[in-house]
């Protein structure tokens, strides 16, 4: 009887340790702005995009952050480490439009969320995808949600 016991309890703590690492990327995904608004501010997240793009003047993508090595906001390290961050810089010959830096989390079937980054002249219009949602954290500074 003791055996029944004792083998039920390992099946229900392996069944929860499934369960919560499986469970635990798509949590960090839907709170992504929340837990971004607790570890960064706008001005940090900006002072760090905008000096990535003096660096990079010409469309640059970097799909493993080991490549920007030490020039990545360490806090956002974490916020959901299966699903991200991607960092893409859109450069614009025109200069009417900003150069600007896309910084994402996602996957095909949670969609994509992430910020909008450029100077404070860089204006993101509140609707730039269909689905998406768009929330302004300070000038030149966007939070989007891409279901």
């Amino acid at each position: 009887m003791k055996t029944k016991y004792i083998v039920a309890l390992v099946l229900v703590v392996c069944v929860s340790v499934y369960t919560y690492n499986g469970c635990k990327p798509i949590w960090q995904f839907d709170h992504l702005e929340q837990n971004a608004r607790r570890v960064i501010t706008g001005p940090a997240l900006q002072t760090w995009a905008t000096n990535l793009i003096a660096l990079y003047p010409k469309e640059t993508s970097f799909r493993n952050l080991s490549e920007l090595g030490t020039n990545f906001p360490q806090q956002l390290r974490g916020l959901a480490p299966l699903l991200g961050p991607h960092v893409f810089i859109h450069a614009y010959d025109d200069t009417n439009y900003p150069s600007y830096v896309q910084l994402y989390w996602g996957s095909g079937m949670l969609g994509a969320e992430g910020f909008m980054v450029g100077p404070t002249n860089f204006v993101q219009d509140t609707n730039f995808d269909t689905g998406s949602h768009t929330i302004k954290w300070q000038d030149g500074v966007y939070f989007y949600n891409r279901s």
